[in-house]
């Protein structure tokens, strides 16, 4: 038998052996370019067998990742992020235009902000919202009121109201003024960018305003997003220190102002009748809403004041039972500018002092001498600071404070520079004037050069705290001024304008004043404030708004 045929004869012996024998078991003559998998192998990496080829990672953007932003995105968050693009250059750099690795956008991407707007009209303005039919019919040109738009905000309304925009577009620095002067208008602009000029309107009967406001069903609020490469916007959102919201409630403070508060007379007969609490039923929620409740209270508490006579004389005294009313609508800060502080007495004074005191509550504009009269009362709360003087211009001098004895402060000039350091300091600075009463709707004109002085020398906002009868209003050096809120708890009820009464709600945020917001009411029975019917407050935003000549 010659070789090859001794060879094969070797082979068909020998693969019964092979085809029975476990793979392992092979001797090693196999060619070396095949590998044998053993059992274990697969047992223990069972996803190994028929797993496809990883693709290579998706392309990285390179340092430093590229970041820019569509039209209309918020100044504030652009700025954000070029103060991080200036100081991380190795890993971030903005660019204003061509390719880019991250973009900020209106658009569907990962959050990076939240922008609540509003809907806002000058300040004269009498009807206090609108739906969102009539706004989009003022945008596109259809409706009554002229549409005016920021230019810097142009892009941004338009995301929120669509296309076909019939609105005027003016310079960012000029909406204010083109809004009052093609009244009645309207605009959309963020909520930070408010100002006192302007009226905040109700949106389908919402307000941005409001303590309970909820951003997220807000049909104006929207989110600033950030689209690009995956690896790029995780760490754009991880070095994100820029704001997140431009209506942060822990930036906000409410402030509530009043008018003239005397417990006394026909307004002391009915709350023995009909209860203490009784007149601040309806006025109540409005001040225990505020963060600063404001009362200013012109007569002491003493222990031996007699029952009230409703048709008594002007020698005032409110019974101790009284200062229960005072505790229950809220108030924070009392004022002691009245002119019959001292009418039972200046002990009395110094224990009603002591009173306000224990129940929390700070004063000024009165106090044990006058030293201790022209402290301000001073407040910090949310970050925001706010400082309470005031004075009383009018008199009597048994009303005024001395070097020993309590009572009001009297304006003697110091109360200017006071406001000047204040405003310094940093403090959103109230004023208030015991002033000469006009029993009329107008402002006479010195009264309106000695309010608009206490503006110039640095007060956020001036406010009449003489004022029986409601009086109009003014801006000056960027202050908001009421003339005279009207009575709050006291019993003239002989003028309408005696028996309306206004709360003004001062919304600051982030250290200035934002907006102000009115409640309107209408004394009854001599003592209660209710919220005014829609016509009655149509009819008192006319009157006031013509009587401040708009």
């Amino acid at each position: 038998m010659n070789g090859k045929r001794r060879w094969l004869l070797y082979l068909i012996l020998l693969w019964p052996l092979v085809a029975c024998s476990d793979v392992t078991a092979v001797p090693t003559i196999w060619p070396t370019a095949i590998v044998p998998v053993s059992s274990t192998a697969v047992a223990s990496h069972p996803a190994s067998v028929n797993e496809p080829t990883a693709l290579p990672p998706r392309a990285v953007a390179t340092l430093p990742i590229r970041i820019t932003a569509v039209p209309g995105i918020p100044p504030e968050i652009i700025a954000a992020a070029q103060q991080i693009a200036q100081q991380n250059p190795a890993q971030f750099q903005w660019v204003e235009s061509g390719a880019a690795d991250v973009t900020l956008t209106w658009e569907a991407g990962r959050p990076l902000a939240q922008w609540v707007y509003v809907v806002a009209a000058p300040f004269a303005t009498v009807p206090d919202g609108v739906d969102r039919l009539d706004l989009t019919a003022a945008w596109q040109g259809a409706g009554s009121q002229t549409f005016v738009v920021a230019a810097g905000e142009q892009a941004a309304v338009s995301v929120l109201l669509g296309g076909g925009s019939a609105a005027v577009v003016t310079p960012d620095d000029q909406v204010v003024a083109k809004l009052w002067e093609v009244r009645p208008s309207l605009t959309i602009l963020p909520f930070d960018q408010l100002t006192p000029e302007l009226k905040v309107m109700r949106l389908d009967n919402v307000s941005p305003l409001a303590p309970d406001f909820v951003a997220e069903g807000w049909p104006l609020t929207l989110a600033v997003n950030v689209v690009g490469e995956d690896t790029a916007v995780s760490q754009l959102l991880a070095a994100w220190n820029g704001p997140v919201t431009n209506r942060d409630p822990a930036k906000m403070t409410r402030v509530a102002m009043t008018g003239v508060t005397a417990l006394v007379r026909a307004t002391a007969y009915n709350m023995e009748q009909f209860g203490i609490l009784w007149p601040g039923e309806e006025v109540g929620p409005v001040l225990r809403g505020a963060d600063i409740a404001h009362i200013s209270n012109e007569v002491s508490f003493a222990p031996d004041c007699p029952y009230p006579n409703p048709i008594g004389g002007t020698t005032f005294c409110s019974r101790d039972s009284y200062f229960a009313l005072i505790e229950d609508v809220g108030a924070d800060v009392i004022e002691l500018t009245g002119n019959h502080l001292n009418d039972w007495g200046g002990e009395n004074l110094l224990r009603s002092l002591e009173m306000y005191e224990a129940a929390g509550m700070a004063t000024f504009g009165g106090g044990r001498n006058l030293v201790d009269a022209a402290e301000p009362a001073l407040f910090e709360h949310n970050g925001n600071k706010i400082a309470f003087v005031g004075c009383n211009d009018f008199g009597p001098a048994f009303a005024w404070a001395t070097e020993a004895g309590p009572g009001s402060r009297p304006c003697d000039g110091t109360m200017l520079p006071q406001i000047s350091q204040l405003r310094d300091e940093g403090y959103l600075v109230i004023a208030t004037l015991q002033y000469e009463e006009y029993y009329q709707y107008p402002p006479l004109p010195q009264q309106e050069a000695d309010f608009k002085a206490l503006a110039a020398a640095g007060a956020t906002a001036v406010s009449g705290s003489q004022g029986h009868h409601v009086q109009g209003f003014a801006f000056a050096d960027g202050a908001f001024i009421h003339y005279g809120p009207g009575n709050l708890f006291f019993d003239q009820m002989d003028m309408l304008g005696t028996r309306k009464t206004f709360v003004d709600t001062y919304v600051i945020y982030d250290g200035r004043l934002l907006s102000v917001e009115l409640w309107t009411g209408l004394i009854e029975n001599f003592a209660r404030p209710r919220v005014m019917t829609a016509a009655e407050r149509e009819q008192a935003l006319r009157t006031l708004f013509q009587a401040s000549g708009w």
